[in-house]
């Protein structure tokens, strides 16, 4: 048989002193300016945040109601029934339902808990999901639009 080699175990200061170099070598900077200290940095993180709930409030009011209002009238009136206005009509289902589920949960998400999930990981799955499958829904409903015409 051949001869084991024995190996010498890393000493443990080596290991701490790079472990503490890995966790020290980098600084993050969390403010936007590198003279503003927190107070200013707290403004302007207030301001962002009210300006992203404004915007996601706009889009889950306009969006939302926009889009029923054409589903309502397009579902009412039998002479709109064409091929380009059912899908558009699918166009408006896929972005009401980003409006109405998603939009929401990510103003609870960036606004209100300041990036802070507390949902489970089931609904933060269903949410990513329904956006991305929107998302293709919108394109693939716009690619169709488009070969129609």
């Amino acid at each position: 048989m051949g001869r084991m080699e024995t190996r010498r175990p890393v000493s443990s200061s080596a290991s701490s002193e790079a472990a503490d170099f890995w966790n020290h070598s980098f600084e993050y900077n969390y403010f936007i300016y590198e003279e503003e200290g927190p107070e200013t940095g707290g403004k302007v993180i207030f301001i962002a945040r009210l300006f992203i709930g404004v915007i996601l409030a706009c889009v889950m009011l306009i969006c939302g109601f926009g889009n029923l209002i054409f589903i309502l009238t397009l579902a009412m009136k039998k002479k709109l029934h064409s091929v380009t206005n059912i899908l558009i009509g699918n166009l408006a289902v896929s972005d009401l339902l980003v409006a109405v589920v998603c939009c929401p949960f990510e103003m609870d998400y960036y606004v209100i808990r300041e990036q802070s999930w507390t949902f489970g990981h089931v609904i933060c799955s269903s949410v990513s999901y329904l956006r991305m499958v929107s998302l293709y829904v919108s394109t693939n409903a716009l690619l169709a639009i488009a070969v129609d015409r």
